[in-house]
């Protein structure tokens, strides 16, 4: 070091750092300390502003444009003092231009955060006095270089003109300082003062200090922090303060983000990678390398100075300033280095902040613009693997973008400091880096490929995982968890196959570049003894620590490629995405209006899925009749715009304005009644009431708990399905537009009720509008103004309903037309509704420090004996690499014993055996040789060691990712419907993506890191007591002040995660349900409003995430502060802990979440039921304790082999009785017998497999005609093509392509009664005794209906079957009719023997049904 500091300084080996030379302080010290050093510190302190956010102002002060000029001005002269030193070639060049260089930094960030500050909240005031400080701190350093100059005869010196020209500009810059302190001082412009107010007559400024606050009073983020509070976190202490109250509770209770944070503010661009950077965040982001490269610079001086550190404690004649100033230098350097590492940490996390929320609003918005069809190419699953795993992975290379340049440049630095100290010995070691090239080539392609697999696995177990939660009930009715666990699994094995391989793939790496260093130092020794040169214990100390700094580059370089790929695979997967072509209505639809300006819709020779010519009036109602699969919904959707034009004209007058649409299948969002009605739109209370009256939803809200203000589950499942198809048509209603799409709104409700919602709806609050009306309720269609008749995708007929009607199945003859029947009270027998009361409120969190069960669940799942062994060979390794170590420094000690001896001459004459030698030269060599011996096998040892940890680590997180993925599944599996109906799906698909990822990818990582790390310092602990034992005097005062820091911390960290997860499911949830409901939101025009709520939980998804990073490097600054030996092991325990909060979360649902009870304590026969009797014995059924029971003391005896129609208001009790008789909810008291078995003592899987269920929704999951049919394989070809044949669906099989074709997700591929017909069919396939019935034939027409209840018949002719149905000819040939009422059975008879009563129920439902 002395001699560097001699030839840099230019200066006399004697005192090479002189701080007073020639009666004045030395050049050196000048240009070093009181120049560098100050510029450096405005450097930094500068850069902390440039991130403020700009705001509209008035008027600035002058005060500011001549600073901005000053601080333009500086960075010139010194760039020009720069150029004259290199045209004068002085002996201290390089010291000029290093102080240059650094002053023309420091004024040049200077000049850009006034620019900043100026366009800031800061335009107000004078700006932060810190900068003023600094910026004034040059005056010494220009005073003492002038005082210098004029003490030089050259600089006054005309002849001399370039150093008069210096002595020129050293003037210059002091009057520039002089006019920016008077610049300062400038008063600022009258300009209002910002404040905030709570209410109109309390006013307070805003908080002096620093800290912002938004319009509700809470923080802003670190805008208008001070530079010291923006280095320290200052600004963050609330917060942590919160979390060390436990008062982090909610979203809410998090400080917002900065303002260029915020979503709506961050720049919406093409996500492409590098454009992204550059467009979308622009110099700041770049500049942020400059910061990086600074803080490795001043890293690469902890090796010199200690090097110069051990020389001086080695030579006793070295004066005591020297190990004074190394000392200083060391702690100087790796103290500034810490807080650039620390600023660039966090300045890069808001960048990936940004980033995400740039991909995740591109994606919504693309599935918002691309058009159904087009949408079909991806399933749910993929998109929100988009969301999820592909966004974190492609948001991580941010993170990781300067490696990519700076891990090149520290290794050639490093390599040059190798050479400064060792010479051309490095190159040995350097040959062991280049021979791994190809092989890392290899690797990275495998890797990339592998990733690309593994993600289409995850894409395809996402998505099936998404189905099955849909079709849940259909899965437990039809017992068929082991077929889908089976089916998720593969896709699961799939998935850990492709992991398994990364994961291995990974460990070579790991293994490769940690054997490395070691590789590296034997043979830069044993190169450096062998050309003639002798080891000391400077150059041992300083090589290893120049092999330590390898070990960065080297260990990181394999991370930073695997993540730099996997960005590349997601992104390619993204891109694939958006360059999805949007909707371009303008070329949909046809702008020119037809001759006729009273047509509202017009198509001409339109060619969709169909062709023909059909015309709208304004105001008419347009009724859409034809048999099941004809192509109605696509008539609506093609008028909607969601399928392709391939020909013709589409002209809808006021398209602009949107369609009010009613889908086929109730698109309900998870929310409040009244949220749902009101759809975005401001509250009206008298139109409000008259909605809710016209839709008949009057008596449904008045028994709710919460009137319109309950809450509904996900996609309306705690809803009936007329309840569900009511609110679906108030919400249409209350849109208020001039064209309403009705898909079939009349097909799950009650005669009655149908009837009122023509009269009070379509006839009534929507008698002025436009309405298209799909329905198989042809008796309420004699009002209609137009029938359209179609068949096969053709619009076959077009008429009034007195031409049309009669062509299709007429409506029951047996009218009455007494009209003084007909007004006998709607409401008269409205049984109160049986709404599944659920409490939907958000998801819940831990709290408190993870617990000591969540650690032992995964130790668990990574299973004892294979843990411990990982831990042995942890320990193996370390300390084989610890006594490598010892072995060198005893090694060295014994070189000062045989100090006569040169290595070379050791070594050649050990090689060379043939050359006479006496004894002493003959033991020395024995020696040599069996201390390199030594050290070689040890290197060896710790070499196995290492790969064997590698690959054991990996296995053991493979069998973790297994055991947790598949308890996680099979508990989800055995939970009861009430977990579902009150669980958001987001939260439950959260589980099987997010925190998944993180237990199969992240948790691993960090784990891995972490063990090696804590191994490490043990081991460096170990070896400092042995070396220094007086040092462990040290760690008791310091293990006291980390566990005050950590623990102050941690509660913060572990309840910002919490938070960061839970907000998390709010925007799956949210993009699940816009993906259902696109036809809706885009046919109404509200896409704009779904993407402001999308940003609205990014948003707060965004705020947690921001804190969660501050708060990490919050904790990393103060320990930093403390000492750098354990601040990775205390980041990387903290990150584990955080990422262990998704396996607390996969534990909560594995351990926590209500399950079915799946064995009983009755055995029966394989043969039960024999004959069929079912009996309710006063039954009662409650959904939660203070709610009215949903079966009330129901008892009714159904024989063996009996039909029997159940009827009753929607929302009576049916369904319940179904769910009842399955088990999917228990009963409160009562039996419920099946030929005399109670069915409360049976194993759920027993019971469920001996009965059949045609349910209400019909769910098909992705697959073929033939897995939807007979999932497990059981029947042949010609018994699946018989049930087809009866359900009347063979010719649209034939059509789609057989039995092998897809029918798409969710049966997308078929309409919604072809969808009723297949599960019709899959139960004709079972052999059940019992069969019930839930509104199977609700979406057919009259005549497939009357078909179908035909072959129901002959089929189950033996057999007892429970039908439920709306339509009263449905079930007028059953035995018996059950009348349901308020969850009891008010009637039980006969058809015959109840239509003769007047004064009962059925006889009142069926004259009603005939008018």
């Amino acid at each position: 070091m002395a001699q560097f500091f001699e030839e840099f300084c230019h200066t006399d080996g004697s005192d090479p750092f002189p701080i007073w030379q020639n009666k004045t302080i030395s050049s050196c010290f000048n240009k070093l300390m009181l120049n560098s050093l100050p510029h450096g510190l405005l450097a930094i302190t500068s850069a902390c502003y440039l991130n403020i956010p700009s705001r509209i102002t008035s008027s600035t002060s002058y005060g500011w444009g001549i600073r901005i000029v000053v601080a333009f001005l500086m960075a010139v002269l010194f760039v020009l003092d720069v150029v004259i030193v290199g045209l004068l070639h002085l002996p201290t060049m390089y010291l000029d231009i290093l102080a240059d260089g650094c002053a023309t930094l420091g004024w040049s960030v200077h000049f850009m955060s006034l620019v900043v500050l100026q366009k800031s909240v800061y335009s107000a005031t004078r700006g932060p006095v810190c900068l003023l400080i600094l910026a004034i701190m040059p005056v010494f350093t220009l005073t003492v270089t002038m005082v210098s100059y004029c003490q030089d005869s050259i600089c006054l010196d005309i002849s001399q003109p370039f150093s008069v020209m210096r002595l020129t500009l050293v003037a210059s810059q002091l009057f520039l300082l002089f006019v920016y302190f008077l610049a300062f001082a400038v008063p600022c412009q009258a300009e209002h003062v910002e404040l905030i107010s709570v209410n109109d007559s309390d006013q307070t400024p805003l908080i002096p200090g620093g800290v912002h606050f938004g319009q509700d009073g809470q923080i802003v983020g670190d805008d208008g922090a001070t530079w010291l509070s923006r280095i320290f976190y200052l600004w963050l202490n609330p917060l942590m303060k919160r979390g060390q109250n436990m008062e982090l509770e909610r979203p809410s209770d998090v400080c917002l983000l900065p303002c260029h944070l915020q979503t709506r503010v961050v720049q919406r661009s093409e996500i492409r990678l590098l454009p992204v950077l550059h467009k979308a965040f622009g110099l700041k982001y770049y500049l942020l390398g400059v910061v990086k490269l600074l803080g490795n610079m001043l890293g690469f001086a902890g090796p010199l100075l200690l090097s110069s550190l051990v020389a001086f404690m080695e030579d006793s004649q070295a004066p005591i300033s020297q190990g004074l100033w190394c000392s200083l230098g060391l702690f100087t350097s790796t103290l500034l280095s810490a807080v650039l590492r620390n600023i660039f940490t966090f300045e890069v996390s808001k960048v990936s902040l940004s980033a995400r929320a740039a991909v995740i609003s591109a994606i919504y918005r693309k599935a918002l613009r691309v058009s159904s069809t087009t949408l079909a190419q991806f399933n749910l699953g993929e998109i929100v693997n988009f969301m999820s795993t592909d966004t974190d992975r492609l948001v991580n290379f941010f993170n990781n973008f300067h490696d990519i340049w700076n891990l090149p440049l520290q290794f050639a630095v490093t390599l040059y400091l190798f050479y400064v100290e060792v010479g051309v010995a490095f190159l040995g070691g350097l040959g062991f880096a280049l021979l791994l090239i190809p092989l890392n080539k290899v690797i990275a392609t495998r890797i990339m490929k592998n990733n690309k697999d593994m993600l289409q696995s995850k894409d395809s177990r996402v998505k099936l995982m998404t189905e099955m939660l849909f079709g849940m009930r259909v899965i437990k009715f039809y017992t068929w968890e082991h077929h889908f666990i089976q089916k998720i699994g593969d896709c699961r094995k799939r998935e850990l196959s492709h992991l398994k391989k990364i994961k291995y793939l990974d460990a070579v790496c790991v293994y490769i570049w940690a054997a490395l260093p070691v590789l590296i130092s034997i043979t830069t020794f044993v190169t450096y003894v062998l050309l003639g040169n002798e080891l000391t214990a400077a150059k041992v100390f300083t090589t290893l620590a120049l092999v330590g700094m390898l070990i960065l580059p080297l260990n990181n370089f394999p991370w930073i490629l695997n993540s730099t790929i996997e960005a590349k695979v997601s992104l390619d997967r993204i891109q694939c995405f958006l360059r999805l072509s949007d909707q371009d209505m303008d070329m949909y639809y046809s702008s020119a209006p037809p001759e006729e300006p009273l047509i509202a819709v017009q198509l001409k020779n339109s060619s969709f899925s169909w062709r023909g010519a059909d015309n709208t009036n304004l105001g008419s109602l347009v009724a859409v009749v034809g048999k099941v699969g004809c192509g109605k919904s696509s008539l609506l959707a093609a008028i909607a715009g969601e399928l392709i034009r391939c020909g013709g004209v589409v002209y809808v007058q006021g398209r602009e304005n949107g369609f009010a649409m009613a889908a086929q299948e109730p698109w309900i969002q998870h929310g409040s009644v009244r949220d749902n009605i009101l759809f975005g739109k401001e509250y009206n209370s008298h139109f409000y009431q008259s909605v809710i009256e016209a839709c008949a939803l009057t008596e449904d809200l008045n028994i709710l708990p919460g009137g319109d203000r309950t809450e509904v589950g996900p996609n309306g499942v705690t809803l009936s399905g007329g309840q569900k198809a009511r609110l679906a048509l108030a919400r249409a209603v209350y849109m208020e537009k001039d064209i309403y799409l009705l898909d079939d709104p009349l097909a799950a409700v009650d005669a009655d009720v149908a009837k009122h919602l023509l009269e009070k709806c379509l006839m009534g609050i929507l008698k002025n509008k436009t309405r298209i009306l799909c329905t198989h309720r042809i008796e309420f269609l004699d009002k209609a103004d137009i029938v359209v008749l179609m068949d096969n995708g053709m619009i076959v007929k077009i008429g009034s309903p007195n031409k049309i009607l009669p062509e299709v199945e007429p409506v029951p003859k047996n009218r009455n037309k007494n009209d003084n029947k007909k007004e006998n009270g709607i409401y008269e027998f409205c049984e109160q509704p049986s709404l599944i009361h659920c409490v939907m409120g958000e998801e819940q969190k831990q709290t408190g420090v993870v617990t000591c069960r969540v650690y032992r669940s995964y130790w668990l799942a990574v299973g004892g004996v294979l843990g411990f062994t990982i831990l042995f060979f942890l320990f193996l390794m370390q300390a084989s690499k610890n006594i490598s170590d010892w072995w060198l420094a005893h090694w060295i000690t014994n070189i000062k014993n045989n100090e006569n001896f040169t290595h070379r001459d050791l070594l050649l004459h050990s090689l060379s055996p043939i050359c006479g030698a006496s004894n002493q030269n003959v033991n020395v060599t024995g020696q040599l040789e069996f201390y390199l011996t030594v050290y070689v096998s040890i290197a060896a040892a710790n070499s196995v060691f290492t790969i064997i940890r590698a690959f054991v680590f990996a296995y053991g997180a493979i069998c973790a990712a297994t055991v947790i993925h598949n308890r996680l599944l099979d508990r989800v599996l055995k939970a009861t419907v009430t977990f579902f109906d009150s669980t958001p799906l987001g939260q439950i698909i959260n589980r099987f993506s997010s925190d998944l990822y993180s237990v199969d990818d992240m948790l691993p990582f960090v784990l891995n890191i972490l063990l090696a790390n804590i191994f490490g310092l043990l081991g460096m602990i170990v070896m400092m007591s042995y070396g220094l034992p007086w040092i462990l005097l040290l760690l008791l005062p310091l293990g006291v002040l980390y566990y005050k820091i950590q623990h102050f911390y941690r509660h913060t960290s572990r309840e910002l995660k919490r938070l960061y997860a839970i907000t998390l499911s709010p925007i799956y949830t949210h993009f699940s349900e816009t993906l259902t409901g696109l036809c809706t939101i885009r046919a109404s025009c509200s896409s704009l409003r779904f993407e402001e709520e999308n940003e609205s939980r990014l948003e707060r998804n965004q705020r947690c995430l921001f804190a969660g990073n501050a708060a990490m490097q919050w904790l990393d600054i103060r320990l930093q502060m403390i000492g750098v030996l354990v601040v990775t092991e205390e980041h990387l325990y903290f990150l584990m802990e955080t990422q262990m909060i998704s396996v607390e979360r996969t534990e909560e649902y594995s351990t926590d979440i209500p399950a079915e009870p799946q064995h009983g304590s009755l055995e029966v026969s394989s043969l039960w039921p024999e004959h069929g009797q079912v009996e309710f014995q006063k039954a009662v059924l409650v959904y939660r304790s203070g709610l009215p029971n949903a079966l009330d003391e129901l008892s009714v005896v159904i024989q063996a082999g009996e039909k029997v129609g159940v009827v009753g208001r929607t929302g009576s009790g049916k369904s319940t009785m179904f769910l009842a008789l399955f088990r999917m909810l228990e009963l409160s008291s009562g039996k419920i017998l099946v030929d005399k078995v109670d069915i409360s003592k049976m194993g759920l899987e027993q019971l469920r497999s001996k009965l059949a269920i045609i349910p209400q929704d019909p769910f098909l999951f992705s697959g073929t005609v033939r897995e939807n049919l007979d999932p497990c394989g059981i029947h042949s070809d010609a018994q699946l093509l018989d049930v087809l044949e009866q359900c009347h669906l063979m010719q649209a099989v034939n059509r789609m392509g057989g039995l092998n074709a897809e029918v798409g997700e969710k049966g997308k591929s078929l309409s919604v009664g072809q969808r009723q017909l297949l599960c019709l069919a899959r139960a004709l396939l079972t052999q059940a005794k019992i069969l019930c019935i839930d509104e199977a034939t609700a979406s057919v027409d009259q005549q497939t209906d009357k078909l179908l209840q035909q072959t129901i018949r002959e089929k189950f002719k033996d057999r007892t079957v429970l039908t439920i149905a709306h339509r009263i000819n449905t079930i007028m040939d059953s035995d018996k009719v059950l009348v349901m009422h308020a969850g009891k059975a008010v009637e039980f008879d006969t058809p015959e023997v109840l239509m003769q009563r007047e004064d009962s129920i059925f006889y009142k439902l069926i004259h009603v049904h005939s008018e």
